[in-house]
C-alpha cells in the first residue's frame, strides 16, 4: 500500500522529534522539509542527510517539486496560518503541532480556508489527549467515579529551559502550554468552557519577557467550575507536564497526582485507579488517528473543528488577563461559521 506522503514544513525546536517520528512510522513517508533558515536546513541535512530527503526554504518551491498528501506544520505559531492556506489551496490535508495560530483572527483566516476545502483532513496535535492517564481520568469520569463532577482544581509548576521564540511571547504559558491543560479539561469533562476570567504575573527570575505565570477560573457548562493556576518558571516544586488534577463529585473526589490516578470516598477512603500503561508520546496517536481520518475519511478527534474551540478558550483567556475580567467564549465561538 502508498505511504502518505508529507512534506513538513518547520524545522526547528519540535520540527526533529516530528522529522524522527514520520521517519519510523509505518504507512507514512517523509518527502521534503521546509524552512526558511539556512542553518534549520543544514541541520536537518546533518542529522537525516542519508535519507536523500530534500530541503526547501518556501512551501511554495517545495510543492513544485515533491508530490504529497499533507503537510505538516512544525513552524512558528505566527507562520500557521500562511503555510496552511497554501497547503489546503493545493489540496493537501494538514497537521498542525499546536497552537493552531498566534491570533484568533489567524485562526478564523485557518478554519474558513479549511471549510472551503470541504473534504480536506485538518487536524491539530492536542497530544496530551492521548497519554494513558488523561485516557484514564476520562474513562473514570465517563463512568461516575465519584459522581457528576460539579467543581474542580488544576495546579501545574514546571520550569522552561528550552530558550527560542516562545520567551518573547507575551503570555507564553497560556498561549503554549496551557492550552495542552484547557484542552484536557474539554476532554475530560465533556464539557465547553463558557467563560473565563484570568490573571498573570512574571516573578523576577523569568526567562519569559512576559507572562509565565497565570491564575484563574474557567467556567464550564452545567455550572462546573475549574480553578487553575500554571508556572513555567517554577523553581523546586515541581508537577508532571500534565499537573495535578482534582474533580470533585457528590460521592467523592478524583485526582491526577504525578501521573497516577486516584479516587477518594465520601468516607476519606482513597484507593488508586489502576489502568494500562503504553506509548507515552501521544504524537504517534496524533500521527495514527490523522492518517485513518485521510484513508477512511473520518474526522480525527483533534480536528480542527474541535480545536478550535480549545483555542477560542486560549484566546479568551488571554484578553481576560489583559483585561482584567470575565470573558464569555460566545464571543469567539459565535464568529465560526456552521
Amino acid at each position: 500500500m502508498e505511504r502518505l506522503g508529507f512534506i513538513q514544513a518547520g524545522f526547528g525546536l519540535f520540527g526533529e522529534g516530528w522529522a524522527d517520528l514520520l521517519l519510523r512510522s509505518e504507512g507514512v513517508e517523509l518527502r521534503a522539509v521546509v524552512d526558511p533558515s539556512e542553518e534549520a536546513r543544514e541541520r536537518f541535512a546533518k542529522r537525516f542527510g542519508d535519507r536523500g530527503i530534500p530541503c526547501f526554504p518556501t512551501l511554495s518551491e517545495a510543492l513544485k517539486n515533491i508530490q504529497a498528501q499533507a503537510v505538516l506544520i512544525v513552524a512558528p505559531n505566527r507562520a500557521h496560518r500562511e503555510i496552511a492556506e497554501e497547503a489546503l489551496e493545493a489540496g493537501l490535508h494538514v497537521l498542525s503541532e499546536k497552537p493552531l495560530a498566534d491570533t484568533w483572527k489567524n485562526a478564523l483566516g485557518i478554519y474558513n480556508a479549511w471549510k472551503r476545502s470541504k473534504k480536506l483532513v485538518y487536524a491539530v496535535s492536542q497530544n496530551y489527549r492521548f497519554r494513558p492517564e488523561i485516557q484514564a481520568l476520562k474513562k473514570a469520569v465517563a463512568e461516575g467515579a465519584c459522581g457528576n463532577i460539579e467543581y474542580g482544581t488544576y495546579e501545574f509548576h514546571e520550569e522552561w529551559r528550552l530558550g527560542g521564540w516562545r520567551t518573547s511571547m507575551d503570555y507564553p504559558l497560556l498561549e503554549d502550554m496551557s492550552i495542552h491543560h484547557f484542552d484536557i479539561l474539554r476532554f475530560v469533562l465533556g464539557k465547553e468552557a463558557l467563560a473565563v476570567r484570568m490573571t498573570s504575573s512574571n516573578p523576577s527570575w523569568s526567562p519569559f519577557k512576559s507572562g509565565a505565570v497565570a491564575s484563574g477560573e474557567l467556567h464550564f457548562a452545567q455550572e462546573v467550575l475549574v480553578q487553575y493556576f500554571g508556572s513555567w518558571v517554577s523553581r523546586g516544586h515541581r508537577t508532571s507536564w500534565n499537573g495535578t488534577i482534582r474533580l470533585f463529585g457528590e460521592h467523592g473526589t478524583l485526582s491526577l497526582e504525578d501521573d497516577r490516578l486516584f479516587v477518594t470516598g465520601k468516607d476519606g477512603k482513597r484507593e488508586e485507579i489502576i489502568f494500562p500503561r503504553y506509548e507515552t508520546d501521544g504524537r504517534v496517536f496524533v500521527l495514527r488517528e490523522f492518517v485513518k481520518a485521510v484513508l477512511e475519511g473520518e474526522e480525527p478527534s483533534t480536528s480542527l473543528s474541535d480545536n478550535i474551540k480549545t483555542f477560542a478558550l486560549t484566546c479568551a483567556a488571554v484578553e481576560s488577563a489583559q483585561r482584567r475580567e470575565e470573558v464569555a467564549l460566545r464571543y469567539y465561538l459565535g464568529e465560526l461559521e456552521p
